[in-house]
């Protein structure tokens, strides 16, 4: 019995030890969360493409690039995104719920470099910026 026991033992550990080795080779990949002034610096670099993910329309930052209303549903915008998926993406709604959602969508869609707007165009007029309406 106690050699059944440790057999068991011994099983359980090297499974937990491949799960950890291979969640360590393959770490999850997120947006970066960034502040208005980040997300002014990259709007200013002519290389980011920026998504407005929030509905309804309210608005939208100068450079807005993509209106995304159907922000849960991001794989539906595939021929408006970058064809080359190391392009910076910057996304924001209002307040940075809908915008996280679309950034992990994007993520999952094999882009590497997509930062979520801390706070959204709430943050962005709270800092002085305007919004746009077009």
């Amino acid at each position: 019995m106690e050699k059944r026991n440790l057999i068991y033992i011994v099983i359980v550990v090297l499974v937990l030890t491949l799960a950890v080795i291979l969640v360590a080779r393959n770490p999850r990949v997120s947006s970066k969360i960034i502040d208005v002034d980040k997300a002014e610096e990259l709007i200013n670099d002519e290389n980011v493409f920026v998504i407005n993910t929030h509905e309804p329309y309210m608005g939208e930052i100068e450079g807005t690039d993509l209106i995304a209303e159907d922000w849960e549903n991001m794989v539906s915008y595939q021929n408006e995104l970058p064809e080359d998926k190391s392009t910076p993406i910057l996304v924001y709604c209002r307040s940075g719920s809908m915008s996280q959602s679309a950034s992990q969508q994007l993520i999952d869609l094999g882009y590497k470099n997509v930062y979520d707007l801390e706070g959204g165009m709430n943050a962005w007029q709270l800092k002085g910026n305007d919004l746009v309406i077009n």
